[in-house]
């Protein structure tokens, strides 16, 4: 099951802009940045989700792991992020090294953290 086109930053413009305007959260295994969004024409917009994983993460198997794991957390617990908010992960080269279970405790925090700034 995949993220759907609504819930996904797409273009370069909105990581830049969730990167360069928004709250920064280092949480060890990735760094989280997010915004609040502005969208009108939307009833009730949904969280976004933009992952970062660049070469210093490892080769390519291991970047798309780190993706596919931040994207399923992102399934898991996005009722835990406010509507509206923009969110870019930036993944570190440490977050292979650790058990899944660690990795989710960490975004949970992370997205309590985002609900309480809201």
């Amino acid at each position: 099951m995949a993220v759907p086109a609504q819930q996904r930053l797409r273009t370069q413009s909105d990581f830049q802009q969730v990167r360069s305007r928004g709250t920064r959260i280092h949480c060890g295994l990735f760094i989280a940045q997010y915004l609040k969004h502005e969208q009108e024409n939307a009833s009730h917009p949904a969280p976004r989700l933009g992952v970062i994983a660049s070469r210093r993460v490892g080769n390519a198997v291991k970047r798309n792991y780190g993706k596919r794991l931040i994207r399923n957390l992102f399934r898991k617990h996005q009722a835990l992020i406010p509507a509206g908010y923009d969110l870019v992960i930036v993944l570190r080269s440490n977050f292979a090294s650790v058990p899944f279970a660690d990795l989710e405790s960490r975004f949970q925090e992370l997205c309590q953290s985002i609900s309480t700034t809201a």
